[in-house]
């Protein structure tokens, strides 16, 4: 079985984790595949066979098109027996059978929709609307769709109804040999500071700002707080709709409370983990979140906006908060700080869930499953 993978919008975030996992374990397992990657790639470092399009810098309306026409006939041409599209977007009316998944929540979610998309303008409400009519009907076309989450699931039906019964789930995993506990646990509030690690790539919903204000009402109530982001502030700055957090996380960097790390290599987020307290995510709308299963994986108590996906990923392995409120994130925090047997008991569970319903592996092997059966429903229906 010869696997196209396309991987063309793999530029940053989730998308690039769970591409680089892919890649190597089809390496490991000797799968016969070929990742379609946008150039430049980071990911092209990978000792896989890849191919490269120059996709980077076209606009939506110019993709789409672009991946409608000069795309199929990369596909015709490389001719594979199962088309992965692995980022949302697939081929109307594919030439070979097509397994896509959806992994952009946001598009679909009332969340996002309500208190994140009414800062980007009118052109990106445009885009938006695009974007979705062009997700469904790839899902429409497409032999297997599979999602990270049943949250997901639940949000497509709210735009669709045919697509609770289509879709079915086939959730992440992390690499449990690459993210496992410290040998040597920190000990709480080492040297009397308390650190909060974000790791994520900047977007608006992920709300570094909410998490930079919580940060600085801490130290104001005598506890000693600092706070580590993998993001930069030109990160924040570049993207719009982040006018808010490029001024709090500004100002969190004034006072001295707050760190940007900028990106961190792949290899070294484990000791990244180690070196820090909570682990902190503030979204408003994920599919999954990577570094949810990570940091639970590598022991990290875990505080998390009170949403479906992070309810359904985490479940009772993190203290939750009001997604809005940075008060709310402070009392968790607090809480966390100031109550040892719970704080002890969220560290125990967050070792449970990525040993028994994460596995990479299992996700990998599900998935050459749904390839399987998408050549039989191919050849079916033919």
């Amino acid at each position: 079985m010869r696997i196209l993978v396309n991987a063309l919008s793999a530029r940053r975030g989730g998308i690039i984790t769970y591409t680089r996992n892919l890649m190597r374990s089809f390496k490991a397992r000797k799968i016969d595949a070929v990742f379609a990657l946008q150039e430049p790639s980071e990911l092209t470092s990978e000792d896989v066979e890849t191919e490269l399009f120059p996709v980077t810098n076209m606009r939506p309306i110019t993709r789409a098109i672009w991946e409608q026409t000069f795309w199929r006939r990369a596909v015709k041409r490389i001719n594979p027996d199962v088309l992965y599209s692995s980022a949302n977007f697939g081929l109307l009316a594919p030439p070979v059978p097509q397994v896509l998944l959806i992994r952009e929540g946001g598009l679909f979610d009332p969340e996002y929709l309500g208190n994140i998309a009414p800062s980007l303008g009118p052109k990106a409400a445009y885009t938006r609307t695009l974007r979705r009519k062009l997700i469904l009907a790839s899902a429409r076309a497409s032999e297997i769709v599979m999602t990270p989450t049943d949250a997901l699931i639940d949000l497509l039906g709210l735009w669709a109804d045919d697509m609770t019964e289509r879709v079915e789930k086939n959730i992440y995993g992390t690499r449990l040999d690459h993210f496992v506990p410290a040998k040597t646990p920190r000990p709480w509030r080492d040297k009397n500071v308390l650190k909060l690690l974000v790791v994520s790539a900047y977007y608006p919903h992920k709300q570094p700002g909410l998490i930079a204000e919580a940060t600085r009402i801490l130290n104001e109530m005598g506890i000693p707080t600092h706070l580590s982001l993998t993001i930069s502030l030109n990160d924040i700055s570049d993207t719009p709709g982040g006018a808010k957090d490029v001024f709090l996380v500004k100002k969190g960097v004034e006072r001295g409370d707050t760190t940007l790390l900028g990106a961190v290599a792949y290899d070294e987020l484990p000791s990244l983990y180690h070196a820090h307290d909570v682990f902190v995510t503030a979204s408003l709308s994920e599919t999954f979140g990577h570094p949810l299963a990570e940091a639970m994986a590598a022991g990290l108590p875990t505080v998390a906006a009170d949403t479906p996906v992070h309810r359904e990923i985490c479940k009772d392995a993190a203290d939750y908060f009001k997604a809005t409120s940075a008060q709310s994130l402070v009392n968790a925090i607090q809480k966390l700080d100031t109550d040892v047997d719970f704080r002890e008991n969220l560290k125990n569970l967050t070792l449970v869930y990525p040993t028994s319903e994460y596995s990479w592996d299992g996700h990998v092997d599900r998935l050459l499953n749904c390839f399987e059966r998408a050549i039989a429903k191919r050849k079916s229906a033919s």
